[in-house]
């Protein structure tokens, strides 16, 4: 067989493996698209049952920081529910629970979420970026709240927006009154210390003599509070971030038993 012939084969071959490729390349585009627009239904046919289940849009409002006054009866039924969570004296499950239930199952769109390794909030134009530690000062590599070595610390600890007159007073706050109303200070005492430290301010839990629980105390306060309920405070934000991390409306802990008659 002349050189030519050869030639002219693989020339032949080379344009067909070039046709192949390209020929994958469309069919990979058209699955994806064809993926994508599945997707797409599924999101649409998902969004009109949780509309018929009576989940609400995203208001133009930073979502942190919100108190939405269409979650009223919302309010009044997960105090319930924190009850039976305080029995067992489980406030991290509690906290994680209603996290969840908030971000999950309330709204079409999560008002938080989670993309690569930040948090994504939505803020009532665009979702803005952040991360654990700057969203509430977690992480996850410490026992305890560590104490605040200077006044740099100091202020960066008061301005998390999670318990900055956030997340703690427009959705937690109200959730505790109800819970006051029916038998909350009945709770297991540290049920009852965790969820009040975890409203900040509004909690008014008594850590020292005559101290309460207050990031806006002096830095020398804060310390000396933070020696004894660092760790309380811990496990509270590592209950938040557990219920923000979930996808899904499966409930992420296990649910309280009914009460035995």
């Amino acid at each position: 067989m002349s050189v030519a012939i050869l030639n002219l084969l693989q020339e032949i071959n080379e344009r067909l493996k070039r046709v192949d490729e390209r020929l994958k390349r469309v069919e990979a585009g058209q699955i994806r698209r064809i993926d994508n627009n599945t997707k797409r239904r599924k999101q649409y046919n998902d969004s009109r049952v949780r509309r018929d289940q009576g989940m609400l849009r995203l208001p133009e409002k930073n979502m942190i920081k919100y108190r939405d006054v269409r979650l009223g009866p919302l309010f009044r039924r997960w105090a319930e529910t924190g009850i039976t969570f305080g029995r067992e004296d489980r406030p991290e499950a509690f906290f994680t629970w209603l996290v969840h239930r908030w971000n999950c199952c309330t709204y079409l769109k999560k008002p938080i979420t989670f993309s690569g390794s930040t948090f994504r909030v939505w803020t009532g134009t665009h979702r803005m970026s952040t991360g654990p530690r700057d969203l509430m000062g977690y992480s996850d590599r410490r026992g305890a709240v560590q104490l605040l070595r200077n006044d740099a610390e100091f202020v960066d600890f008061q301005n998390r927006p999670w318990f900055n007159m956030g997340w703690n007073y427009a959705v937690l706050y109200p959730v505790f009154n109800h819970m006051l109303e029916i038998g909350f200070d009945e709770l297991p005492e540290r049920f009852r210390r965790c969820i009040r430290l975890a409203m900040g301010s509004f909690g008014e839990w008594e850590v020292c003599s005559g101290l309460c629980w207050d990031p806006n105390e002096s830095r020398e306060n804060v310390n000396r509070m933070l020696k004894k309920v660092g760790t309380d405070l811990q496990v509270m934000m590592r209950a938040v971030y557990a219920g923000l991390r979930v996808v899904g409306r499966e409930s992420p802990v296990p649910l309280p038993r009914p009460k035995a008659d």
